[in-house]
């Protein structure tokens, strides 16, 4: 019996590790989506298009660990070809704002700490980024 106590509160606790994780990637996941929708919002090919797109997702109200947390070193990349696949070259600093068409955000410091997983030799915290890339005209999501 207390066997299958213990077999138990180990089921328990793992499947609460692995919830958080997973609520923890949509809430990331959401966050890239909507910051690589909102920049590519804002370009109008101009420079002064991609500052707005940079400062937009500064500004989104998202935040994650259930809602606790803000959104750190979020990465927005520009890109003029391709498909946002392999083969994109892209830019942190596009040199030609006029041929922009394509804009990648990533969320990557999202560490969450491992409670119940550590106690059998799992990792202290478990890392889950996210990554959207979204088209100009029309604004949508590519991959």
């Amino acid at each position: 019996m207390s066997v299958t106590m213990l077999l138990l509160l180990a089921v328990i606790g793992l499947c609460f590790d692995f919830g958080r994780i997973y609520i923890i990637r949509n809430e990331a996941q959401m966050f890239a989506d909507s910051a690589a929708m909102t920049a590519a919002s804002k370009l109008d090919g101009t420079p002064a298009g991609v500052d707005r797109a940079r400062d937009a997702v500064a500004h989104l109200p998202m935040r994650w660990n259930l809602g606790t947390q803000p959104f750190t070193d979020v990465v927005i990349e520009f890109a003029s070809e391709g498909d946002g696949a392999t083969g994109t070259t892209w830019q942190l600093d596009p040199k030609d704002a006029s041929a922009l068409t394509l804009i990648r955000a990533t969320a990557p410091a999202n560490g969450v700490d491992i409670v119940f997983l550590r106690a059998v030799g799992g990792p202290k915290s478990f890392m889950v980024p996210a990554r959207s890339v979204a088209a100009v005209n029309p604004v949508r999501l590519v991959q």
